[in-house]
C-alpha cells in the first residue's frame, strides 16, 4: 500500500500535504469542511491553488461528512445529505482530489433493503452531476445500530444497484471489519478476508485502506480505533494487508488515535 495517515487541516486545508510530505508519507486523508457541520464554505480558488500544487505527488483521499445518510427516516436529512454530497463532490474537484469517502449510511425505520434502494438511488442520482467529481468509495462499517455496510455483501448490494458502477468504488477500515465479525488477526485469517474482498467486490473496485487496530473484541458491533499492536487485532494482519502485492497502488491510511505525529508513527510500523 502507499503508506499514509489522516492529517489534520488545521492552519489550512492546503498546508495539509505538506505535513504528509515532512513525515515522509505518500498519502494522506482530509476533510475538505468541518465533518459534523452541514453549512460549509466554498474553498478559494487561490487556497485550492496551492493545494493542487503541492499535493501534486501525493495520493490523496477527503472523507465526507458523518452527518450524510440518504436512508433517514427524516426527509430534512435526506434532503439535507443531498445537498452535502454535492458540496463533498465539488470541493473533491476544485481541490484535484481523486477519491471520497463515504459512510453508508443507517437505515433506522427503513429496513435494510430499503436503506440500501434509498441511497443507491441518491447516488445514481448525484453523482453524475459532478462533471470529473471524484470515485465515491463506499467505507464498511462496524454494524452498530441500524448502520448499513457492517456486512461487505451490502456494500456490493448499493453499488451494484445504483446504475453508476464506475462512479463508486470501496474503503476498507480494518477496524470496522474486525467489528463488524471478519477475524484479520494472523495473515492466513487477513489472506481469508482478502479471497472474500475479491469474490465480493472485486478487488480492483477498492480505492482506500483505513489501517486501525480496535480496542475492542471481533464482532462487537462497535469502532473504537486503538494504535498498532495495541490492540485486538494485532500487527500480523494488518502487516499482512499493508503489504499484500494486490495493494501496492492502493493508499493505506492510518485513522489511529492521537496526533499527526502519532499517526505517523503507527503507520511506520508496517512494511
Amino acid at each position: 500500500m502507499i503508506r499514509g495517515i489522516h492529517v489534520s487541516t488545521a492552519g489550512g486545508i492546503d498546508k495539509a500535504p505538506q505535513k504528509l510530505k515532512e513525515f515522509g508519507l505518500s498519502a494522506g486523508q482530509i476533510f475538505t469542511a468541518n465533518q459534523r457541520r452541514w453549512n460549509n464554505k466554498e474553498i478559494p480558488a487561490s487556497v485550492a491553488d496551492a493545494f493542487r500544487e503541492v499535493s501534486e505527488r501525493l495520493a490523496i483521499v477527503s472523507h465526507a461528512s458523518y452527518l450524510i445518510n440518504f436512508a433517514s427516516a427524516n426527509p430534512d436529512v435526506v434532503k439535507k445529505s443531498r445537498v452535502a454530497l454535492v458540496e463533498e463532490l465539488n470541493r473533491c474537484r476544485v481541490l484535484g482530489i481523486r477519491f471520497l469517502v463515504m459512510h453508508p449510511g443507517a437505515h433506522q425505520k427503513a429496513g435494510l433493503d430499503k436503506g440500501i434502494e434509498m441511497i443507491s438511488s441518491a447516488l445514481k442520482e448525484l453523482l453524475p452531476s459532478v462533471e470529473e467529481g471524484p470515485v465515491l468509495l463506499l467505507e464498511n462499517t462496524a454494524g452498530a445500530g441500524t448502520t448499513i455496510g457492517c456486512r461487505i455483501e451490502e456494500l456490493a448490494a448499493i453499488r451494484d444497484s445504483s446504475g453508476v458502477p464506475d462512479l463508486i468504488g470501496y474503503c476498507i477500515d480494518t477496524a470496522h471489519a474486525h467489528g463488524a465479525g471478519y477475524r484479520i488477526n494472523t495473515s492466513s485469517e487477513a489472506l481469508s478476508f482478502v479471497d472474500t474482498l475479491e469474490r465480493t467486490l472485486g478487488l480492483e473496485n477498492i480505492g482506500a485502506f483505513h489501517l486501525n487496530d480496535s480496542k475492542v473484541e471481533c464482532d462487537s458491533r462497535r469502532d473504537r480505533h486503538e494504535h498498532f499492536g495495541q490492540g485486538m487485532i494485532g500487527l500480523e494482519g494488518l502487516n499482512l494487508l499493508f503489504q499484500s502485492p494486490v495493494f501496492d497502488e492502493v493508499p493505506g491510511i492510518a485513522e489511529t488515535p492521537g496526533t499527526d505525529g502519532d499517526r505517523a508513527q503507527d503507520i511506520l510500523k508496517l512494511g
